[in-house]
C-alpha cells in the first residue's frame, strides 16, 4: 500500500477480502474471566503505571483476542506476537501482550473473528482488552461488562491523544460514551479524506483559455468545450466531458459528487429533515434536477455513451487514450488512474477543485461515519488505563514530537508496520490540515525541520518535482500547497462544508442486513435508466418501490437508533 493512500483505507484493512493463512488458533491460556496473573502476583502494579508514556514496573500481563487478515505482512521470522510493536509494548512500556486466539477478520460482520467473538461474548467471557464493532460494543455495555474509562482517559491520555480526540469535534468519543461514561476508546480515523473533489484536465483548460469553475454552470461549460473544441488535437474525435461508470459510485468516474452539487445525498447517506427526523437522501426531491441534467449531458454526448457497460477500471482506459477531461473522484486519483495515464501522455496535467454548487448555497460533499472499531476493557481488569497508554504509544511513535513514521509506520522491510499495534487509529487531522499545512509552511520557509517523517517525505517529493522529477507528480497533486486534492479538502474543512452521514454507526440495522444491497442496486438501476433517456417518472416509481421494499422499515430502525443513541 502506498503510504499516501493508507489514511482513507485504514478502515478497509479490518475488512480485506484476503484470507489469513491460519484462520485461528487457541493458545490455551487461562479462562477469559480469570484475574490477570500479574494482578495476583503484583497487586501494586497499577500504582506503578508511570504516567502516560511510562513503563509498568513490574510488567503487567494483558490478554487479548485479535482479528487479522492476509494484508498483514511481517519480515521473515516475525509474526503477530513477535514483531517491532509487540517487542516495544514489552520492552518500553512493560506490557506483556498475549493473544488467547487469533482469527481471520476478512468478511466484515460475518468474519471468523466476529463469529468467534460473538460466541465468547454470549458465553459471558471477555479477555482483558478486545476490539469490537458497534453492535458488540452496545451489547457489552448493556450487559455491564465494560470498564468505565472516563477517569483513565483523563488521567493517562497524553495532551496529543486528547487533542486527537477533539479533532473531529468529539464525534468519535461521543459514539463511545454511554450515559456519561466513556466505555471504549474508538479507533480514531478521519472522514475528510473520503470526500470527493472535481479533477479537471488543467492543460486542456489552459489550451482553450477556460476560466476555473466556480459554479456547476461553469463546469458544464468546461465539459462542452472539452467535447467540442478538440483539446487533445486529434481533430475532435471522441473527447468526453465527464467520466462515469456503471457502478455510479466509485473512487473515480464517480457521480456522488455531481449529486452533492445539487444538494442531493444518495449512496447510503442519511440526512435530517426539517423536523429533525432521519430520512434517506437518495429518495429526496433534490435528486430529480440532478438526474435531469445528467440525462441532458448524456444526450449531448458529454458523458461516455458506453458508461453503462463499463466499470471504473474500464472507464479509466479513456484517461490513457486522452479522451476524458473531468471526473468527480477521490483525493488519491493522482496515483491512480492519472499517474498511469501520464506515462502515455507526459503533457497531461490534472488539478483538483471543490465540488461546485448549482445555486447560491455551497455544495457539501458527503462523507460517511469513520469509526468501525472500539477498544473495550473487561470491567474486572485491574489496569483499564493500559488501553489509553497503548493509544498514547500509537500516536507518539507515528506522529508525535519524538515519532518517526518511517520507522513505526512504513519502512522498506516493514511496509505496513502501522497495522501491527494491537490498538491503532489515525488522527482525523493527520492528512488535512496536518500534512497539507506542514508542507505548505515548509515550502514557504524552506525549512522542513518541524516535519515528522511522513511530512518530510512530502517535502522531499515536492522539491524533487520542482527539480524536474516527474515521478513525484502524484504526491504534489495530492498534498501540494496549490491545485491539489488536499488543498480542496482543507477548503472544505475551513469552511465546515463536509456533510457527515447522520446514521453514525458502522453496522446495518436488521432490515438493512436483509434489504440494503437490493435497495442500493435499485437506486443505481434507476439512475442509469434515467441518464440513458427514461422518463423522470422512473424516480418517483423508484421512491415508491424503495419504501415498500424495506425502505420504510429501515427508516424506522434508523430513527430508533438515533433516539437510543441519545440516551
Amino acid at each position: 500500500m502506498n503510504n499516501r493512500k493508507y489514511a482513507s483505507a485504514v478502515v478497509g484493512c479490518f475488512s480485506s477480502v484476503a484470507l489469513l493463512a491460519a484462520a485461528c488458533s487457541n493458545s490455551g491460556n487461562s479462562p477469559a474471566n480469570s484475574p490477570s496473573s500479574t494482578d495476583s502476583k503484583n497487586p501494586s502494579a497499577a500504582a506503578a503505571a508511570a504516567g502516560p508514556l511510562g513503563k509498568y514496573s513490574p510488567p503487567i500481563d494483558v490478554r487479548a483476542v485479535r482479528g487479522i487478515n492476509g494484508s498483514f505482512k511481517f519480515p521473515q521470522g516475525e509474526d503477530i506476537s513477535n514483531n517491532l510493536w509487540a517487542k516495544t509494548y514489552k520492552e518500553e512500556y512493560g506490557i506483556n501482550l498475549t493473544y488467547d486466539w487469533v482469527a481471520d477478520n476478512s468478511g466484515g460482520n460475518e468474519s471468523a473473528y466476529n463469529k468467534k467473538l460473538n460466541l465468547m461474548i454470549a458465553s459471558g467471557q471477555l479477555p482483558d482488552i478486545v476490539a469490537v464493532n458497534s453492535k458488540q460494543f452496545k451489547q457489552l455495555a448493556e450487559d455491564g461488562k465494560l470498564a468505565d474509562l472516563t477517569e483513565a482517559f483523563e488521567k493517562f491520555a497524553t495532551p496529543y491523544t486528547k487533542d486527537v480526540a477533539k479533532q473531529d469535534g468529539g464525534m468519535a468519543m461521543s459514539s463511545a460514551t454511554i450515559n456519561g461514561k466513556l466505555l471504549a476508546i474508538p479507533g480514531f480515523n478521519g472522514n475528510i479524506t473520503n470526500a470527493n473533489v472535481v479533477w479537471i484536465r488543467s492543460d486542456w483548460m489552459k489550451k482553450l483559455n477556460l476560466p476555473e469553475p466556480k459554479t456547476m454552470q461553469d463546469l458544464f461549460a468546461i465539459m462542452e468545450a472539452f467535447a467540442t473544441k478538440d483539446p487533445n488535437g486529434d481533430g475532435g474525435k471522441g473527447v468526453i466531458g465527464l467520466a462515469a461508470n456503471k457502478n455510479i459510485y466509485d473512487g473515480f468516474a464517480d457521480l456522488l459528487g455531481f449529486f452533492n452539487g445539487y444538494h442531493a445525498y444518495p449512496n447510503g447517506m442519511w440526512i435530517k429533515d426539517d423536523a429533525g427526523q432521519l430520512v434517506y437522501g437518495g429518495i429526496q426531491k433534490e435528486m430529480k434536477p440532478a438526474l435531469a441534467k445528467l440525462q441532458e449531458l448524456y444526450k449531448s454526448g458529454l458523458i461516455d455513451k458506453e458508461f453503462g457497460a463499463k466499470d471504473a477500471a474500464k472507464e479509466a482506459e479513456l484517461f490513457g487514450q486522452n479522451k476524458l477531461g473531468i471526473t468527480f473522484g477521490a483525493n488519491s486519483n493522482p496515483y491512480y488512474p492519472f499517474d498511469d495515464a501520464r506515462k502515455r501522455n507526459p503533457e497531461m496535467d490534472w488539478k483538483a477543485y471543490p465540488i461546485p454548487s448549482i445555486d447560491d448555497k455551497p455544495a457539501r460533499p458527503a462523507v460517511g461515519f469513520p469509526i468501525s472499531t472500539y477498544y473495550v476493557v473487561n470491567k474486572n481488569f485491574k489496569h483499564p488505563e493500559v488501553v489509553v497508554k497503548m493509544f498514547n504509544a500509537n500516536f507518539e511513535k507515528f506522529f508525535g514530537k519524538t515519532g518517526d513514521w518511517n520507522t513505526w509506520g512504513v519502512t522498506k522491510d516493514r511496509l505496513e508496520a502501522f497495522k501491527w499495534p494491537f490498538v491503532y487509529g489515525f488522527p482525523p487531522d493527520k492528512d488535512v490540515p496536518g500534512r497539507y499545512e506542514a508542507l505548505k509552511k515548509a515550502i514557504e520557509t524552506n525549512d522542513p525541520s518541524a516535519m515528522n517523517g511522513e511530512q518530510k517525505a512530502d517535502f522531499d517529493a515536492y522539491q524533487a518535482y520542482k527539480n524536474g522529477d516527474q515521478t513525484k507528480w502524484a504526491t504534489v497533486r495530492q498534498a501540494g500547497p496549490t491545485d491539489s486534492s488536499f488543498a480542496v479538502l482543507n477548503h472544505y474543512k475551513q469552511n465546515n462544508l463536509l456533510y457527515t452521514n447522520e446514521y453514525r454507526s458502522s453496522l446495518q440495522t436488521d432490515t438493512m442486513t436483509l434489504k440494503w444491497s437490493t435497495l442500493l442496486n435499485l437506486e443505481k438501476e434507476m439512475i442509469t435508466k434515467i441518464i440513458l433517456g427514461a422518463s423522470l417518472d422512473e424516480f418517483d416509481k423508484f421512491v415508491e418501490n424503495w419504501k415498500k421494499s424495506g425502505g420504510d422499515q429501515i427508516t424506522k430502525e434508523v430513527n430508533d437508533w438515533a433516539a437510543n443513541s441519545k440516551k
